[in-house]
């Protein structure tokens, strides 16, 4: 389980040297952005891809090397 925070701000200064993962979903439409640090997290639609806030945090993301995610599965699914 992770925890949820709603300020983007809180969970940079958590970050610290710690590795995290992120991961972007959606359409050149509207983003999704979730980020995770440990079991803290945060995640925030974006109506554009050009939006400030989500460019700073994956930005942030690039410069402290997290791990992009590309899709989740089950423990109990990844080996058959």
């Amino acid at each position: 389980m992770v925890s949820l925070v709603e300020d983007w701000e809180i969970l940079a200064e958590y970050a610290g040297d710690k590795m995290g993962f992120y991961q972007v979903l959606g359409n050149d439409d509207a983003l999704e952005i979730r980020v995770a640090v440990g079991k803290v997290g945060f995640k925030k639609e974006f109506e554009t891809k050009n939006d400030p806030l989500l460019n700073h945090i994956l930005a942030f993301c690039k410069l402290r090397k997290f791990i992009k995610v590309s899709q989740n599965i089950k423990d109990e699914n990844f080996f058959k």
